[in-house]
């Protein structure tokens, strides 16, 4: 299904960590961000590029976590998004975490889960 959302002009390439274990997640929530994401992507390559999407295990230390609000130390799951599309404009980037902004309106391009 993401093949047709991005369509042909948008090679998309998936970097998966093979060795992430089963996990405890909500599968419909996580479908929506990456759509979400490649919808983003899609619009910011009107010209065609690239989608990326990575998963990695990562470990958040205590150092880490004292310099990231709301983090706490632990194994997790990298989920990177990234594309080569024209990126955000200042008066974006000044409301991508707004609340009231809807996710699928800005330009995000990665989240840590």
């Amino acid at each position: 299904m993401l093949r047709r959302l991005i369509g042909e002009d948008i090679h998309l390439i998936s970097t998966l960590d093979p060795g992430l274990k089963p996990m405890k997640i909500d599968l419909g929530q996580i479908h929506q961000i990456i759509m979400d994401l490649a919808i983003n992507a899609r619009d910011a390559m009107p010209e065609g590029g690239i989608l990326t999407i990575e998963t990695a295990r990562v470990i958040l230390d205590k150092v880490f976590c004292e310099t990231h609000l709301g983090a706490r130390p632990g194994r997790y799951i990298h989920l990177r998004v990234g594309d080569s599309g024209i990126g955000m404009d200042d008066e974006v980037k000044t409301h991508i975490f707004d609340s009231a902004q809807p996710m699928n309106s800005c330009r995000c391009s990665e989240r840590f889960l």
